[in-house]
């Protein structure tokens, strides 16, 4: 007899999983034991269990109570299905003890361990959804733009729209007859996007919410109720959700430009007046300072360095007024970030040293050509991961990583650390001009780099729930 190693035997299940899930009616795998190892998404929509629930359960649970061996119902479907020349009809069941016939068939899968698949051919979602209603619920959960979760009176999902697992981060087949507890397990209850507190009749219209998946901030619209029957019980609810992180993006760059327009009038018409007389203080400085050297006065002297430190301050705080207040004329030109991030690491490493920060760049020279301007994008990368080296104190990780946009055609620069997070109130104000939570900083930083980026046709995404901050950097690539 042939031994079959572990390997095999996951090999075989792995590719077996993968073509029962492409197929459009219900299907489970039964090993040799008689045990289900899988069942596709059309089988537990149409049972009602969860992938957890049915997993490792005897196939006699399905057949209804079928007692004989996997082996001997295999032999026994064969010879009636040579007999009649087509498949059995046979009696089935579901999680609420519910019995149904439909016509099946089963198969032997026999390269490496022997896996048996039984296929329900009537059983698929559409031909389940017998009324008007069902049918048109079913193309909202397969073909809308919506976010769209059913739950029944005990909180489980019995459908979920494929847009929803998009934007919740979720695998529909997981989540299918499962209590929202476990599908959400580690998420407090107050962070959700989807509560029990909905089946206890709270109501949602139109409440605009932040939800963050896969290190991805998604702005969303959500409605939420109860559904009940002819006598007024609750047998379910119902969570819509509408993606609305371009609309909202829009308007916070209009909102944010307008403020942008109005600090640049007054920007233009003072930092010239201003620098003017900072200059001839910090000339006649400089000779105080050269004469107080020379004649030993240390304390005079001390005083001076502080007073040219903060004149340079001013000076600086004026250059990002000036950088705000007129349009740059930005250099496009294809700009390889691998050659940035070479330049731009040595610092960044000696700053991330001397607090005992770890840094990790995990492009290995792989970043893709983009369109932009090369010195303005040095400052931005700078200024964000200098934001994360201090928001860090004394330890942590700073992380660089890309991937590419859902939309393909811009790469998202992830420069993640392992700091305290951005709470939710602050998060949308991070960006408005002079709003800071440093005791010396200006807030202009991250306003000017959203300015930089957005002039070169890109966009700054930020994330954080709690236990670290990633900025996302998305730009156009080639």
């Amino acid at each position: 007899m042939k031994t079959i190693d572990s390997s095999e035997r996951s090999g075989t299940a792995k590719r077996m999983q993968q073509s029962i899930q492409q197929l459009p009616h219900a299907v489970f795998v039964i090993d040799q034991t008689g045990l289900i190892v899988e069942g596709n998404e059309p089988f537990l929509y149409a049972t009602g269990y969860s992938e957890e629930e049915v997993r490792k359960q005897p196939f006699s649970r399905i057949l209804c109570g079928y007692k004989g061996t996997i082996e001997q119902l295999y032999g026994e479907w064969l010879k009636q299905e040579a007999e009649t020349g087509s498949p059995m009809e046979v009696e089935w069941q579901d999680k609420a003890g519910n019995r149904r016939r439909t016509l099946a068939m089963i198969m032997l899968q026999q390269s490496g361990a022997p896996l048996y698949t039984i296929h329900f051919f009537q059983l698929t979602r559409e031909a389940t959804a017998s009324t008007l209603p069902e049918r048109m619920a079913h193309k909202l959960m397969s073909e809308a733009n919506l976010g769209l979760v059913l739950l029944d009176a005990e909180a489980r999902i019995v459908d979920i729209s494929l847009n929803a697992c998009r934007l919740l981060g979720i695998e529909r087949l997981s989540a299918l007859n499962k209590h929202i507890d476990l599908v959400f397990a580690g998420i407090p209850e107050e962070h959700r996007l989807i509560k029990r507190e909905v089946l206890r009749g709270v109501r949602h219209q139109n409440i605009a919410t932040s939800w963050t998946n896969n290190n991805q901030r998604y702005e969303l619209l959500v409605d939420s109720n109860v559904l009940q029957d002819e006598t007024g019980k609750t047998i379910g609810a119902y969570v819509f959700f509408k993606d609305i992180t371009n609309i909202r993006s829009f308007e916070q760059k209009i909102e944010r430009s307008d403020r942008l327009a109005m600090i640049g009038q007054i920007a233009a018409g003072a930092a010239h007046e201003i620098r003017n007389p900072l200059t001839s203080i910090k000339g006649f400085l400089q000779m105080f300072l050269q004469t107080f050297a020379e004649n030993r006065m240390e304390r005079e002297r001390t005083y001076t360095e502080i007073m040219l430190t903060e004149i340079n301050r001013i000076n600086a705080l004026v250059s990002e007024f000036l950088l705000l207040s007129k349009p740059r004329d930005v250099q496009y030109a294809l700009v390889d970030l691998n050659m940035v991030f070479e330049e731009i690491m040595p610092i960044v490493e000696s700053e991330a040293l001397l607090n005992g920060i770890e840094v990790e760049l995990l492009s290995k020279g792989e970043f893709p050509l983009v369109v932009g301007d090369n010195e303005l994008l040095k400052q931005v990368f700078l200024n964000i991961c200098k934001n994360g080296i201090e928001a860090m104190g004394d330890r942590g990780r700073l992380q660089i990583s890309y991937h590419y946009d859902e939309s393909g055609d811009r790469v998202s620069i992830n420069i993640h650390d392992t700091g305290p997070g951005i709470p939710p109130y602050i998060i949308d104000k991070i960006f408005d001009p002079f709003y800071t939570t440093k005791e010396e900083g200006t807030g202009l930083g991250l306003s000017v780099c959203q300015k930089i980026v957005h002039d070169i046709g890109g966009q700054i995404r930020v994330s954080s729930k709690g236990y670290g901050t990633t900025f996302h950097i998305l730009l156009p690539y080639l």
